[in-house]
């Protein structure tokens, strides 16, 4: 019945107008309408606003907001692209969204952050996504030092922001934030603010329900100070943080402590270079490296690795994704990518000097989309020059954007649509 109604122009355009009985018992029932909407996607639900007053006032309402968040699935459906580059002595920064089934690449418009009026234009960027939401910061290099930026949650499907409260009046910044949102389990969002001082370390929490900031650590002596806190990321009802060496901590936001997690089974010639990328997504965490050798997960899973056969100048090299599912402890390899089946694959990642001896080692992981068994896993990675992904499953590269300059930098935000108030 979605199907149909969103493709009948003239049931959306003016329902009242219909004669027929049954369409008018259907459009005359509230009940039966909001039940209807709320499993239309995000994007198309706001169209529908334009269907009539009754619609309006349907969709505007926060508890429908709310059901749809918490009854639609959050898979992702696009990454958020940040090129940056200088031009002409300025740091420039674009965004692009590209769909993760690779149909459409679309380049956002000049404006596409500038939700707040009250900042100049282009003053804000991203810092983080989680499940549809986007943690940004008004923060400009060009600033004083004691410049305080002021840090938001946008919702770009609905244009809707929140500010968040400033750090405590004791002149400090916080050194890294985490978004904690998961609309599977409510609808509310918290955010997970740390500050370090010498030794001494302070996790506050916001939480969007109360909208009080708490601070829930104060420890001195800190030992884990190697973890690099910019870089958290949120699972399972807590923030995780992960040293080069696979070291983690993590916070668990029901009990408000701090605890250590597992290490990745890495071999014993795991060295900190040999570290790309640490995420979640589809429900795992994921910390991927890159080893010397042919890998492959089942002798990886049995603690046998692989050794180096590479000869001449020429390194053999492997990708190896190590995740860890929701309500199991520990780490397994699930994917690995030999080098040569990837120059074979995609012949262009040798094309550029700074890959031909070595192609991995040059690349940037951007992202890693994991899913169910009917998605496709995906690599999303910066070598000179361009972005491209690599899929698990059909085992082939996709060119994704050229860049402007071999030396942009790319940031890659995991993104899908949502109805969540903010």
């Amino acid at each position: 019945m979605v199907g149909s109604m969103a493709s009948s122009s003239s049931i959306l355009t003016s329902p009242e107008q219909k004669n027929s009985p049954s369409i008018n018992a259907v459009l005359g029932n509230d009940d039966l309408v909001t039940e209807i909407l709320l499993r239309v996607p995000p994007k198309a639900v706001l169209r529908f606003k334009l269907v009539s007053k009754k619609w309006l006032s349907i969709i505007s309402k926060t508890s429908f907001a709310t059901r749809h968040t918490l009854l639609n699935p959050h898979t992702v459906s696009a990454l958020l692209l940040r090129v940056s580059f200088f031009f002409k002595g300025l740091l420039t920064r674009k965004y692009v969204s590209h769909d993760v089934d690779g149909r459409s690449l679309a380049y956002f418009s000049h404006d596409f952050l500038d939700f707040d009026p009250t900042n100049n234009p282009g003053c804000i960027h991203i810092s983080q996504s989680c499940n549809g939401l986007l943690l940004c910061s008004n923060c400009i290099w060009e600033i004083p030092e004691r410049f305080q930026p002021i840090n938001y949650i946008f919702n770009p499907t609905t244009r809707q922001f929140g500010m968040l409260p400033p750090p405590p009046d004791n002149g400090l910044y916080f050194d890294s934030m985490q978004l904690v949102f998961d609309p599977s389990e409510s609808s509310c969002y918290r955010v997970v603010c740390t500050q370090i001082v010498t030794s001494e370390l302070k996790i506050y929490v916001y939480s969007s329900e109360t909208k009080d900031l708490k601070l829930c650590v104060s420890q001195e002596n800190f030992e884990f100070l190697s973890l690099n806190f910019t870089y958290g990321v949120s699972w399972n009802d807590a923030v995780h943080w992960i040293s080069r060496m696979g070291d983690g901590l993590s916070f668990l936001l029901d009990k408000e402590c701090l605890e250590t997690f597992p290490r990745p089974p890495l071999p014993e010639n795991w060295q900190e270079q040999n570290f790309r990328y640490f995420g979640e997504s589809g429900g795992h965490l994921h910390f991927i490296g890159v080893l010397e050798g042919n890998q492959n997960p089942d002798d990886l899973n049995k603690g046998i690795v692989s050794p180096d056969m590479s000869h001449d100048h020429i390194t053999d090299q492997s990708i190896v994704v190590y995740t860890m599912e929701r309500g199991i402890s520990k780490w397994f390899v699930k994917y690995c990518l030999h080098m040569k089946a990837s120059v074979m694959a995609y012949p262009e990642i040798t094309e550029d000097e700074d890959l031909a001896a070595s192609p991995f080692s040059a690349a940037r992981f951007l992202s890693f989309i994991d899913g169910d068994k009917d998605e496709r896993p995906l690599l999303v990675m910066q070598i000179p020059g361009e972005i491209i992904s690599y899929c698990f499953k059909d085992k082939t590269f996709k060119k994704i954007l050229r860049l402007p300059f071999k030396q942009a930098i790319c940031h890659a935000f995991n993104h899908c649509e949502t109805l969540s108030c903010v």
